[in-house]
């Protein structure tokens, strides 16, 4: 009946991408530094890694952090449509139960949303505390029946 809402997901997509995208980038800047150099034979005497497959060795560290990065960004992406759908999530539960037409977030406060709820007459009610079940079901304390205090 009420949609899941997962608040925990998009936070660790987020980090895990944001590191991966970060260690991506230094690999793959890493990687086309020392084919540069390969290239412009800058170091042919004193090479720590002399061998005949050094341009193709630097060529696979490109690869590898490009796909780091890809994955990293991906888990980035992964993490914003999370977070869209969670917050709509709210949006539609809220408004399922008690009818309200907009939930604006102003923050949690550990696992209850604060938040001003829109009702269809226009009536705002400020600072709304809203605890979500496991099931998704919002449990507003407040009367939202009766006129906006804040």
């Amino acid at each position: 009946m009420y949609a899941p809402i997962d608040l925990q997901t998009p936070l660790v997509t987020q980090w895990v991408g944001t590191l991966l995208a970060i260690a991506g980038l230094a690999v793959l800047a890493h990687g086309w530094w020392r084919r540069k150099r390969y290239q412009a034979h800058w170091d042919d005497e004193d090479a720590r890694y002399a061998g005949p497959g050094r341009m193709k060795d630097a060529v696979r560290e490109v690869i590898a952090g490009a796909g780091v990065l890809v994955i990293g960004l991906g888990a980035i992406g992964y993490s914003i449509y999370g977070d869209i759908t969670s917050q709509n999530n709210i949006q539609e539960n809220v408004a399922t139960k008690y009818g309200a037409e907009s939930v604006e977030d102003k923050g949690w406060r550990g696992n209850a949303l604060r938040a001003d709820v829109t009702m269809p007459d226009g009536t705002v009610h400020q600072d709304v505390l809203i605890i979500f079940e496991d099931s998704g079901e919002p449990q507003i304390k407040r009367d939202l029946t009766g006129s906006a205090t804040g």
